[in-house]
């Protein structure tokens, strides 16, 4: 009995050497993995909202008739500059020279009758109607006159002609909305832009706005924020502002693609080099190794602006952490590393 419990011990201490002689040569041929790391100072961040926008004409207006009728007459062309006041075209005048020759009569009327009307000659009753028919004759050619002459309400460019000279303006054309010309006013320009609602608190009136566009690629063109609206969209959990944009040059033109930048301010924060963090496959999920011991260690991280080649960081690093920038592609949690290089 002794003796096979000498040999039951011999065994079981067999097992146990066995094993802490493979831990010991595991741990022998186990790999230390060479890195370099940078230490995690904050830095001072220019705080923008980045935006990209259609511009569209500070004012813009489809021009035709109230009734249908014939084009007498077109003064402008597409490109035409005109100023406000000025004559764009002109419709058939036919039922205006007869309203005209009404009124003339009914003024005429009550010129010579009011004289008589103030010494008494006539009664009140006879200078009401003349004075009638003479308002309604006046109204009547004015409203006659509005919708037969039509003039520019706004300086601006014409950009659009949609009918030609002896054509017939239908009030209710197929196609679209009753027009013969259009007219934009292009200086200013107007900008839409669609704002996240984290940022509502962040937008003033006559907040700057810097907006570049890929045609010229090298200028920075100014403008200022001119309304906000006061509502956040429940769908998009947006708001929507209108820039307004000097554009004296005409250098820029509706139907632009544009990018617009907002200066917040600055402050404090974390930027890292791109290339340190990693994204986990498959996830929106980033990491990154930081070395405390001589030992890697893994945290989740999450990003924020890129500016160029470094990417910010507003959660998971701090301060005084050294965060692997060189191995750690082959970095799992817990290995021993070993630092070849240190920048701090």
């Amino acid at each position: 009995m002794r003796i096979k419990e000498f040999i039951s011990f011999i065994i079981a201490l067999s097992i146990l050497l066995s094993g802490c002689n493979k831990k010991e040569l595991k741990n022998e041929t186990e790999e230390i993995i060479p890195v370099e790391v940078t230490l995690i100072k904050k830095s001072s961040i220019d705080r923008t909202i980045d935006l990209v926008g259609t511009l569209t004409a500070w004012k813009e207006a489809n021009l035709g008739a109230q009734t249908s009728g014939r084009i007498q007459k077109i003064y402008v062309e597409e490109g035409s500059r005109v100023k406000e006041g000025d004559l764009l075209f002109e419709m058939d005048d036919t039922q205006l020279a007869q309203a005209k020759i009404q009124y003339q009569i009914a003024k005429d009327n009550y010129d010579r009758m009011k004289p008589l009307y103030e010494s008494g000659s006539i009664s009140q009753n006879q200078f009401d109607q003349i004075k009638a028919a003479y308002e309604t004759a006046e109204k009547n050619y004015k409203l006659l006159l509005t919708n037969t002459q039509f003039r520019a309400p706004f300086s601006g460019v014409i950009t659009a002609k949609k009918l030609n000279e002896g054509e017939v303006f239908l009030l209710a054309p197929t196609g679209g909305a009753p027009t013969i010309v259009t007219l934009m006013q292009i200086n200013p320009l107007k900008l839409l832009l669609n704002v996240s609602e984290n940022n509502f608190r962040d937008i003033k009136l006559g907040q700057t706005v810097e907006i570049q566009s890929d045609i010229f690629p090298e200028e920075i063109f100014k403008g200022t924020i001119s309304r906000i609206n006061p509502t956040i969209n429940p769908t998009t959990r947006t708001f929507e502002i209108e820039v307004k944009i000097p554009n004296p040059k005409e250098k820029l033109r509706p139907g632009m693609f544009v990018r617009a930048k907002i200066y917040l301010g600055k402050s404090d924060g974390i930027l890292v080099n791109r290339a340190a963090i990693l994204k986990q496959l498959g996830t929106a999920a980033y990491y990154a190794f930081i070395v405390k011991n001589n030992i890697a260690k893994r945290v989740d991280v999450k990003v924020g602006k890129e500016f160029n080649d470094v990417i910010e960081i507003t959660y998971g690093l701090s301060e005084g952490d050294y965060l692997v920038t060189n191995g750690q592609g082959i970095l799992k949690d817990g290995l021993q590393v070993e630092i070849k290089n240190k920048i701090d």
